[in-house]
């Protein structure tokens, strides 16, 4: 059963760049809403010389904005700095577009279109998607202000539309993010900066800002960061290598890693990892807890877990979570998503199980869990918990696969709150406080030759009050049969050594925020560079490799 995510067990703890708008929410702007449009009157109101050279400019982007010829002109009622050009279709209310300018300088606040200006029949390719940003930009906004943002930021996140659904039959879009730079140096995460959103064929359909507030922020000097070098022999070391086996590696090969295991935003001041919240250091430095990392000799039966209808669904249910579908739930729906066939079983408190399947093979991928039970008189041990992952999982291991390896991730718990936090009385938590993730999460792989297999594991998460499974994720790889033995070329150090001179780290700020409470100080922090995928070794040949990987 082949999955996109070669090493999702390590990527579970990496953050997606970027989430994408919602699409209905742009199509139905407050600023392009057909309603709205209609109801604009016609004013005295001039564009200013700036604002009708970018009126040109969109036309000729977009030439489809010609044909949006009632056209309104407006002061903008909740702030007279800003006029506003409506535009819309004499032929439909479905089609209209806003551009806010500076009444003053004429220079563009904001651009809106909705997607019926547009037929989505085309897809238009990454690159085609950034040359169409970035025209855009320097186009609309000038040259100076391309200065004055980084390097763009593509979303791989698309949204569609039912394509029965006759308003929107096809609404996909991209998300293409430029990051505001201080002294040179940009700000991780979405926040302020220039954000252009296009249809999934490229057309423009937003082109807007979000200012940057430094008012009060401290705002560290560059120049005080270690530097790639100093950083790289501090961070760079063996102990944050896994070396394992991968079944589909490079080109589908079966093959040998030294895999990176940690996501890590390192202090660029202190050379320590951070967490990508507060910003305070990580315990244990993001090290790995040994005692958290056991061998097991599982008792397997070698059941398939394949469900090829209701019934079968509701004996996984049954099997993972412990739930009778039937006695618990009102409601049964079924769906297929992006090759994926779903099974849910919901009543209408809000609880929920669900299933998802491979839609070509009916083999389980995921299986969740949202219903509410009593609590257990006494929490599950750690050895309790592991003991009920172990016992949800043997009777589907296949019978000649009995070494395993499990990590086990403790509860989460809140860490004491930065000292930033403290001063400004956050209060709550000071010592720290149990945020009701009560879950223990466990990481079962196949072992081979004494070494994990990356890509052929059990995920689940087991709660410790009710000691439910929450959620169970399941990788068997297409490919079956017996592993090659092979042997590494160079040692945990040598691939810390090879990591080290071929990995780029990108210096960058970044701003705490808990709770939308924002620091009143920049942070720098050190990125390793994952725009190829995720860093690996290639223990047999040794050199420096990117995988893919998911959320």
């Amino acid at each position: 059963m082949k999955r996109n995510g070669k090493r999702t067990a390590i990527a579970l703890t990496i953050a997606m760049m970027l989430s994408a708008t919602n699409g209905t929410a742009l199509a139905a702007s407050p600023e392009i809403h057909p309603s709205h449009i209609a109801s604009a009157t016609k004013s005295e109101e001039k564009l200013p010389e700036r604002a009708t050279q970018i009126v040109a400019a969109l036309e000729k982007l977009e030439p489809a904005l010609k044909t949006l010829t009632k056209r309104t002109i407006e002061k903008s009622e909740s702030d007279e700095k800003l006029l506003k050009l409506y535009l819309r279709s004499p032929e439909s209310n479905d089609m209209g577009a806003t551009v806010v300018f500076d009444s003053k300088t004429g220079e563009l606040f904001m651009y809106s279109a909705s997607f019926p200006i547009w037929k989505q029949r085309e897809i238009a390719t990454d690159e085609v998607i950034l040359q169409r940003a970035e025209k855009a930009v320097l186009e609309l906004l000038g040259a100076d202000k391309r200065k004055q943002i980084g390097s763009p930021q593509l979303s791989n996140a698309v949204e569609e539309v039912d394509p029965e659904d006759l308003i929107d039959p096809l609404a996909i879009y991209r998300l293409v993010y430029y990051p505001t730079l201080i002294n040179g140096v940009e700000i991780l995460g979405i926040g302020p900066g220039i954000y252009v959103t296009t249809d999934y064929a490229g057309h423009l359909l937003e082109v807007s800002s979000t200012p940057l507030n430094l008012s009060g922020v401290k705002v560290p000097d560059p120049k005080t960061a270690l530097t790639p070098e100093a950083l790289k022999k501090q961070y760079f070391t063996p102990e944050r290598l896994d070396l394992g086996y991968v079944l589909e590696g490079k080109d589908a090969k079966p093959g040998i890693q030294y895999v990176w295991m940690n996501t890590p935003y390192i202090d660029a001041v202190t050379g320590k990892q951070i967490d990508f919240i507060q910003g305070a250091e990580i315990a244990g430095d993001g090290k790995r807890n040994p005692d958290n990392l056991k061998r097991l000799t599982l008792s397997p039966k070698g059941e398939p877990l394949i469900v090829k209808s209701r019934a079968d669904g509701e004996k996984v249910v049954a099997s993972l979570f412990g739930v009778d579908t039937k006695e618990m739930f009102t409601q049964y729906n079924t769906g297929e998503v992006d090759d994926e066939f779903i099974h849910s079983w919901s009543d209408d408190d809000g609880d929920e199980v669900s299933i998802s399947l491979d839609a070509s093979t009916g083999e389980v991928i995921s299986a969740n869990n949202w219903t509410e039970t009593k609590s257990l008189p006494v929490p599950l041990s750690k050895e309790e918990a592991l003991k009920k992952a172990i016992s949800v999982i043997e009777p589907y291991v296949a019978k000649s696969s009995t070494e395993w390896q499990v990590e086990i991730f403790d509860p989460y718990k809140q860490p004491k709150l930065a000292d930033w936090l403290i001063e400004l009385n956050e209060g709550e938590g000071e010592e720290g406080e149990d945020t009701g993730i009560g879950t223990y999460t466990f990481i079962f792989h196949e072992l081979h030759n004494g070494l994990p297999v990356f890509d052929r594991y059990y995920w689940m998460k087991v709660d410790i009050e009710s000691g439910q499974v929450l959620k169970f994720i399941v990788n068997l790889p297409e490919i079956e049969g017996a592993l090659p033995i092979l042997k590494p070329s160079v040692t945990e150090q040598q691939a810390a050594e090879i990591v080290a001179k071929n990995l780029p780290v990108k210096l960058s700020y970044f701003w705490p925020n808990y709770k939308g409470k924002e620091a009143p100080f920049l942070t720098l922090v050190y990125t390793i560079d994952k725009s190829k995928g995720w860093p690996y070794v290639d223990a047999v040949k040794g050199t420096l490799e990117w995988g893919e990987y998911e959320e």
